[in-house]
């Protein structure tokens, strides 16, 4: 899928994955699944933008911001978590995204992890396919 494209999150992103963060659809999938304030949020978003054990990647579609994914080094692994916004899910964006961003990804990963939910069947299936 080459009209998916992956950048650095910014500064400028904060608002914009804050309101993704707070989407029910993803709340509900969500580890912790429950909502998070603007002041949560930019407490968490500092942290994450400066520190060089994560990456923060907005996902592209066609120059559209559709979604997020993260990766976080500790101990030698990679966490990842990844979210497309609704309507751009079960198309192959994610696929094609984080097989981009486990490709070219910078940190020392010496492997990756991720945690899904049990009733995160299109995730489930995310994972199996890139061989988790």
């Amino acid at each position: 899928m080459n009209n998916i494209c992956l950048r650095d999150v910014t500064v400028n992103d904060e608002l914009l994955v804050f309101e993704w963060r707070n989407i029910d659809a993803l709340v509900a999938l969500s580890s912790k699944q429950k909502k998070v304030t603007l002041q949560e949020h930019q407490k968490w978003f500092k942290r994450k933008i400066v520190d060089l054990n994560c990456k923060l990647l907005i996902i592209q579609f066609k120059e559209k911001n559709i979604g997020l994914i993260r990766l976080e080094l500790e101990h030698g692994e990679c966490e990842i978590t990844i979210y497309l916004i609704p309507g751009y899910e079960s198309q192959g964006f994610g696929y094609a995204a984080l097989s981009q961003a486990i490709d070219n990804c910078t940190l020392s990963c010496k492997s990756y992890l991720t945690k899904v939910q049990n009733r995160n069947i299109p995730s489930q299936k995310l994972f199996q396919k890139l061989g988790f």
